[in-house]
């Protein structure tokens, strides 16, 4: 070989060297940073941990003591659906023979105003009849007492005379 390849060889194999050595320095940093993320990471997960699971226990804990009231209800609710289901046409029907007894009832009590209403109205002009044609025949009957009356009581007439003469009608005229 000669001494310019040796040297060549020398200088590749120390580059190579030193290349391997940064790039173990490299994967020591990164060695590094990750054991103090995950050191983090499990601090972190640590109170998470901490808050998380007394939660969870109490969650259980809640789910245990409701789930007997839960399937209570829930039976509960099925018996009451199955008995609303099964009274349901009865209901319906009880609910059609009310509204119709209603409805007859109502037209009893209709007929019933209407025909004391009619009634009314007929002893009102029965009444008014037999009351106003007296009373007009009493009141015409009066008016003529009235006037007779009062012809007998007035003063007799006086008559007056109409004269010709203007100078005699003037003087009269003066007087008054």
């Amino acid at each position: 070989m000669t001494p310019h390849t040796e040297t060549l060889l020398t200088v590749f194999v120390a580059l190579t060297g030193i290349a391997v050595l940064l790039q173990a320095c490299v994967l020591l940093a990164i060695f590094i940073s990750l054991r103090k993320t995950a050191k983090s990471v499990l601090e972190t997960t640590q109170d998470l941990k901490a808050t998380v699971v007394p939660m969870v226990h109490s969650a259980r804990e809640l789910v245990e003591r409701i789930t007997p009231q839960i399937i209570t209800v829930s039976a509960g609710l099925a018996e009451l659906t199955e008995t609303v289901r099964r009274e349901s046409p009865g209901v319906s029907t009880s609910v059609g023979d009310i509204v119709q007894r209603l409805g007859r009832q109502m037209q009893r009590l209709d007929a019933m105003l209407t025909s004391s209403l009619n009634a009314v109205e007929k002893a009102t002009d029965v009444v008014e009849t037999a009351v106003s044609a007296p009373v007009r025949q009493v009141n015409g009957i009066l008016a003529a007492i009235r006037a007779v009356i009062d012809t007998y009581r007035a003063d007799s007439p006086t008559r007056r005379t109409n004269h010709t003469d203007p100078n005699i009608q003037d003087s009269t005229r003066m007087r008054q």
